[in-house]
């Protein structure tokens, strides 16, 4: 009867047992992915900085601008204006279109500053303090959350049972 009562708690979801805290296992796993998060953010941090170091800088001629709208502005009325800038390195034009919008309309011809590896052209974006790429903050801040998450679940299974 006992083990059909089990059984039972088992199927609704209910603990059979009282909570005895988090393995340790799961902890070393949160801590470990904790770690990779911030590595990974500092790897993707060293990056954009030898970008930073290794790119140029030249003007730019605003040739086009292309008009999008946001899909909850179901009346367009709030359009975003995204400038496609044409550059000239070593006698070979190229184009970037902006990865943000602006709330104002650029005019045709406009100069502007452009930042571009001189390795890879392609590789540019307009302004001179913006950098393409994906921004390190956030694995930061995930992997200092995961970790602090985790120190504070481990320090709360290292306690005596009297003290919880």
């Amino acid at each position: 009867m006992e083990s059909v009562f089990a059984s039972i708690l088992l199927i609704s979801g209910r603990p059979t047992q009282p909570f005895t805290g988090v393995p340790p296992v799961v902890m070393v796993i949160f801590m470990v992915v904790s770690v990779a998060l911030i590595v990974l953010g500092l790897v993707i941090s060293r990056k954009r900085q030898s970008w930073l170091e290794h790119s140029q800088i030249t003007e730019g001629e605003i040739v086009e601008v292309s008009k999008r709208y946001e899909r909850s502005d179901k009346m367009g009325q709030s359009p975003i204006y995204f400038p496609v800038v044409s550059f000239n390195f070593k006698g070979r034009t190229f184009k970037i279109e902006s990865e943000t919008g602006m709330p104002r309309i650029s005019q045709v011809g406009e100069k502007v500053e452009v930042r571009f590896n001189p390795e890879n052209p392609y590789d540019s974006t307009l302004g001179t303090s913006s950098i393409p790429g994906t921004k390190p903050g956030l694995f930061f801040v995930l992997g200092a959350l995961l970790l602090v998450a985790s120190a504070i679940l481990t320090a709360h299974a290292q306690m005596p049972i009297a003290l919880k």
